[in-house]
């Protein structure tokens, strides 16, 4: 804390050796002078010193104690790690002043959010991206345009604030291990691309920032998301010995001083309840790797689940069993298209640490050898289908299979109650090839290729088409009322008219929606052609297709009550006059 010429300085000591500040020269980095905290002048575990006629502008600081040389983890403001990959991190001396952000009166229940996954280094740093800050929180705004043309309406960014990418790999203690782990050493570029490690938690990362600096920079952009609409989850992973208080002084500063929108938060001992009751938090979305309805139960009641969701991973695993037509998948594929709960869900069919949406048709397998691991790491469980051949195909058959393959999966997550989550890149096919843990991976593997989207117009397009229909039609994000009009608000048909069958054989269903439209969803994940039956419609109206994931141009006949909907497809339907 700075005030006038003076600056105060509290600091805990995690060891047990005396606390020394190191006053460091943010132009060489070399260390000016070492002073010794007066522990006379300790309150508790917390060194205290008054230091006079510091030039703020030139001088930063470390901490030391016996050997361990560190920042002031409440740092506001770092130095020395405005270049990726570089870390020599430096706290900053800044003078205390007030929040500059505008308050963002968005405030959508989840519900109603359709959120875009991002990494803010891979999502515009290929050179295809078309942007003039690439890799940057200023190439995040220079693509919001082709948010609002999604009609996404928020953000979730992995870890951007300070953590440090560089890994240290570790050293082989025998001749056999170094052997073994050669591959490790001969791979030079591992960095950690994610960031789910710890870090300077309270700074904006400064190499996601055209000018080196991410507070500037990072204000600036969430200033220009709100101004579009546009809400940010900010992704944050702590260490189980980082305490209660001191994460929720984490997130405080982000929403006062940042404002962000919401968190997920990521770790082993997330302190839930803590969190949920912070005054200064009260507004704020939350999103948790485990469902706080266990918990605290106490604190989900009223409209919790509009601020409180939970990494939906059944939805992820079930849904992509069922689309590569495994069997017994039907009843759980229509549980997830209606589930709620008493906190929201963030639905998804893949995320970073998955195959993408594309490599999920493409890949029957992990293709993890590029980490330099022995293709060792990463989930074996992916749940996915090659469609024929592994990897790349020129054959015309897989290829068009592929294609429906990702559009039905679109429609899984855009029809379904809960909260849709886009991982960056799946709406235009981006590849990892076939890799599905490229955390230590800084290339074009995690960069998105811009090209794609020009290649894959049409599935952006479509994507365009259902973020829309989710958009004008309530029924299809949450509940709307226990009955609308003659028909229930939704029902399940199967080959006679309000009569599913979920036999662990069928893969086929119908789903009607009745709200300010009527609408029939007819899902067939089998391999041949299968009949569903159609409700009456009402009286002067007719059943029309306006989504067929199979082949748009040759819809299927609709006769006397019945679609017969082609293999490993969806057809949507509406009632017109």
């Amino acid at each position: 804390m700075t005030a006038g010429n003076t600056i105060h300085i509290a600091a805990e000591n995690p060891g047990k050796e005396p606390l020394f500040l190191q006053l460091v020269s943010l132009k060489s980095g070399k260390v000016i002078k070492e002073i010794p905290f007066d522990e006379k002048q300790n309150t508790g575990a917390v060194g205290n010193m008054l230091l006079n006629d510091i030039d703020i502008e030139k001088t930063g600081y470390r901490l030391r104690s016996g050997e361990e040389v560190f920042t002031n983890p409440y740092s506001f403001g770092i130095s020395g790690n405005e270049k990726w990959g570089k870390n020599n991190a430096v706290s900053r001396f800044l003078p205390e002043t007030e929040p500059e952000h505008e308050c963002y009166q968005g405030n959508r229940p989840f519900s109603d959010l359709i959120i875009y996954y991002l990494h803010v280094r891979g999502f515009t740093k290929h050179k295809t991206s078309g942007v003039k800050a690439p890799g940057t929180f200023e190439g995040v705004v220079e693509k919001i345009p082709y948010f609002k043309g999604l009609n996404i309406n928020a953000l979730e960014l992995m870890p951007c604030y300070d953590f440090n990418e560089t890994i240290k790999e570790k050293e082989p203690e025998s001749q056999e291990e170094a052997v073994r782990d050669s591959h490790i050493q001969k791979n030079k570029k591992r960095l950690n691309y994610w960031g789910f490690t710890s870090g300077n938690y309270f700074v904006p990362k400064n190499s996601f920032s055209a000018t080196g600096d991410g507070i500037a920079s990072f204000k600036d952009m969430i200033r220009n998301l709100h101004k579009e609409g546009i809400e940010v989850i900010a992704d944050f992973y702590f260490e189980p010995s980082h305490t209660a208080r001191f994460i929720v002084d984490v997130l405080r500063h982000w929403v006062v001083n940042y404002g962000v929108d919401g968190f997920a938060l990521f770790g082993a001992d997330i302190p839930i309840k803590d969190v949920l009751r912070d005054p200064y938090l009260r507004d704020s979305k939350f999103i948790f790797e485990k469902s706080p309805e266990e918990s605290c139960p106490d604190y989900l009641s009223g409209d919790m689940k509009d601020r409180i969701a939970v990494l939906n991973q059944g939805f992820l695993y079930d849904n992509r069993r069922f689309l590569k037509s495994d069997a017994d998948m039907l009843g759980s594929f229509a549980r997830h298209l209606l589930e709620e709960g008493k906190c929201g869900r963030i639905n998804y069919m893949a995320s970073f640490n998955t195959l993408t949406m594309n490599d999920m048709v493409c890949y029957d397998r992990k293709h993890n050898e590029e980490n330099g691991e022995n293709n060792t790491d990463g989930s074996d469980n992916n749940f996915s289908w090659n469609c024929g051949v592994e990897g790349r195909s020129r054959r015309k058959a897989v290829l068009a299979l592929r294609d429906r393959q990702i559009r039905n999966a679109f429609i899984y997550l855009m029809l379904s109650r809960g909260t849709p989550r886009i991982l960056m890149g799946d709406e235009f096919r981006n590849s990892q090839k076939g890799n599905n843990n490229p955390y230590c991976l800084d290339s074009p593997v995690t960069w998105l290729n811009w090209k794609d989207e020009k290649e894959n117009s049409s599935l952006t397009e479509f994507v365009r088409t259902l973020t829309a229909l989710r958009n004008e039609n309530p029924i299809f994000r949450h509940a709307v009322s226990k009955k609308a009009g003659r028909y229930p608000e939704t029902s399940f048909h199967g080959e006679m008219a309000w009569q599913a069958m979920f036999h662990n054989y069928f893969r086929h269903i119908g789903v009607m929606y009745s709200g300010n439209q009527l609408y029939y969803c007819a899902y067939n994940m089998h391999w041949q052609v299968e009949k569903l039956a159609l409700p009456k419609s009402g009286k002067d109206m007719k059943w029309g297709v306006i989504i067929n994931t199979n082949n748009e141009k040759k819809n299927p006949v609709i006769n006397e009550g019945f679609i017969h909907v082609p293999p490993r497809s969806v057809v949507i339907l509406k009632a017109s006059t």
